[in-house]
């Protein structure tokens, strides 16, 4: 059986069919995009009259459409098509924000696609040096141990799970509890922007949870000292860091973080550069396209757009 045109298209093609406003060729390329967007209202919330369009759906829409990769100049073209249906469309319910409000209320960001300024990655020596160091700061007894412990295990969490620092170092007890249980790692408030997301439990992150969580009281946070800001347990791991990390660099690190002559130093957010290209390199083993690919694990590392995806990568294809 042959399904025929929603209410919806109808509507739309009406609208487009007696307006004369603008060119013809402009016309004609707002209901290309307009039809392309009815057609996804339809499909994913079954919407039966225009009138009802509000953010929400717009806000869905983009998400979808930069997860497919489509370059933000054309996403900002179909909104400019997508706004030109509803100023036609009589008796509204709902005005639609434009794109500073979208961006402010949704967090929706509709900028140019970000330049790669060079790879920020760890090698695997850097990486594994550093590991054995501080496990081995951790097990004495001086003077930086508990703090050695902490970074050995935040730096897991980032390489492994793709959590930014702050998001490793505020982690609940209750939320590790969910993971342990779910198999799935819930980032909350502590990300940025406040943007929940959820990220895959890996085995590595599994460990350290299960062994952190034994000496942590309901309530409390597992790298964060009883009395202290969560912001001050950030500024430790991250000195922590930054005062050892010299030691570990390579020469096949430093030329494989350089950009513009410079090389990108040893961080924390580096190692989120190795989540992602690990993480893009296991979908694409899977049999799925770079595109694909980039959209699974865009959203473990809390961006809604792919392209930011080759920023992580580093030129790299």
């Amino acid at each position: 059986m042959i399904k025929g045109k929603s209410p919806i298209m109808t509507q739309m093609e009406k609208i487009y069919r007696h307006t004369r406003a603008n060119s013809f060729g402009t016309r004609a390329r707002y209901e290309s995009s307009c039809r392309n967007f009815v057609g996804f209202l339809d499909e994913k919330f079954k919407m039966k009259n225009l009138r009802n369009l509000q953010d929400k759906h717009v806000v869905a829409y983009i998400q979808q459409r930069q997860a497919e990769g489509v370059a933000p100049k054309t996403l900002k073209n179909d909104l400019g098509a997508i706004r030109y249906m509803h100023d036609m469309i009589p008796n509204i319910k709902h005005e639609l924000s434009d794109n500073k409000g979208l961006k402010d209320t949704f967090f929706i960001l509709l900028e140019k696609t970000p330049a790669v300024k060079g790879d920020r990655a760890w090698t695997e020596r850097e990486y594994n040096d550093m590991q054995l160091f501080v496990r081995e700061r951790a097990e004495d007894d001086g003077r930086g141990a508990e703090t050695a412990a902490d970074v050995r295990d935040v730096m897991q969490l980032a390489r492994t799970m793709g959590l930014r620092v702050t998001e490793a170092v505020a982690m609940s007890r209750s939320q590790v509890e969910q993971a342990l249980r779910s198999g799935v790692y819930q980032v909350k408030n502590e990300a940025k922007n406040g943007k929940w997301r959820q990220v895959p439990l890996s085995a590595q992150g599994r460990q350290v949870m299960e062994s952190k969580i034994r000496d942590v009281s309901r309530g409390d946070r597992l790298f964060v000292r009883p009395g202290e800001k969560t912001h001050a347990a950030v500024n430790r791991v991250e000195k922590f860091l930054q005062n050892n990390r010299l030691q570990f660099e390579t020469v096949e690190g430093r030329e494989s973080r350089m950009y513009q002559g410079i090389s990108n130093a040893l961080t924390y957010h580096g190692l989120r550069y190795n989540y992602v290209q690990n993480r893009v390199r296991q979908e694409m083993e899977k049999g799925y396209s770079k595109l694909q690919a980039a959209a699974i694990v865009t959203k473990e590392v809390g961006h809604e757009r792919i392209d930011v995806i080759d920023v992580y990568l580093g030129g790299k294809s």
